[in-house]
C-alpha cells in the first residue's frame, strides 16, 4: 500500500522544491501529483484578472478526490493538463500516473477538504516569509506565465493575500510537520526523509 504525503503552503512558499527533494531521495519509489492540474476551466468571456485562483472555488475537488482514491486503491489515473496561459485544460492531453510506494501531493489547498485530509499518512506545511513568497511569485509569473508585474501585484492584493489568510494558512493546524524555509531547511528535510523511510518500510 502506498504512503500518501501532502505538501501545502502559500504560493511561492517552496512546496515544489520540497517535493523535488523527496523525489530525489526516493527516486523511482515515488511520484508527485500537483494540485494545479485540477483547476477548473475558465468560462469563455471571463476576465482571469477577476478570478480568485487561490480560493477553493477555483478547483475541481471532486475529480481531485476521485483520483486520490483511485491511487489509494492501487489504480492508475489520467491527470488533466491545465494551461496557465489559456486557463483551460487541454482535453487531448493527460499525464498517466501509476501508484508508487510513496505518493506526494502538493498544492495550496490539498488539505482543505476533510475527506481528502483523511487520505494522507503525513502532512507537511511549508512556511515562508510573506515578502519572499511575493518575490518568488513575481519571478515565476513574469518568466513562466508572461504576466506583468502590475497585474501580479494587483492580483496579490485583491485575491492572493486574503485567500492565504482565509483558506491556506489555516491548513497549518491540520499538518504533522511545519517546515520553515522550505528546501533550505536541511535539518527539517532530514527529519522528514527519516520519517518517510520508516513509514514506507513499515508498510
Amino acid at each position: 500500500m502506498s504512503t500518501f504525503v501532502a505538501i501545502v503552503g502559500g504560493s511561492g512558499a517552496g512546496k515544489t522544491t520540497v517535493a523535488n527533494k523527496i523525489l530525489e531521495h526516493f527516486k523511482e519509489r515515488t511520484v508527485c501529483l500537483n494540485m494545479d492540474s485540477y483547476y477548473k476551466d475558465l468560462d469563455a468571456g471571463i476576465d482571469p484578472r477577476e478570478v480568485n485562483f487561490d480560493a477553493p472555488s477555483a478547483f475541481d475537488f471532486d475529480l481531485f478526490f476521485k483520483h486520490l482514491q483511485s491511487l489509494k486503491n492501487g489504480n492508475f489515473i489520467e491527470v488533466p493538463s491545465y494551461s496557465f496561459v489559456t486557463y483551460r485544460r487541454d482535453p487531448s492531453k493527460t499525464t498517466r500516473i501509476e501508484p508508487q510506494e510513496l505518493i506526494i501531493v502538493e498544492g495550496i489547498l490539498v488539505l482543505y477538504r476533510e475527506d481528502i485530509r483523511r487520505l494522507f499518512d503525513l502532512a507537511i506545511y511549508v512556511d515562508e516569509d510573506g515578502d519572499e513568497r511575493l518575490i518568488r511569485r513575481i519571478e515565476r509569473d513574469t518568466k513562466e506565465r508572461g504576466r506583468s508585474i502590475e497585474s501580479i501585484i494587483s492580483q496579490y492584493r485583491k485575491f492572493v493575500a486574503p485567500a492565504f489568510r482565509n483558506f491556506i494558512e489555516p491548513q497549518k493546524y491540520n499538518c504533522d510537520i511545519i517546515l520553515p524555509r522550505g528546501g533550505k531547511n536541511e535539518i527539517g528535510l532530514s527529519i522528514i526523509m527519516n520519517a518517510l523511510e520508516k513509514m514506507t518500510y513499515s508498510k
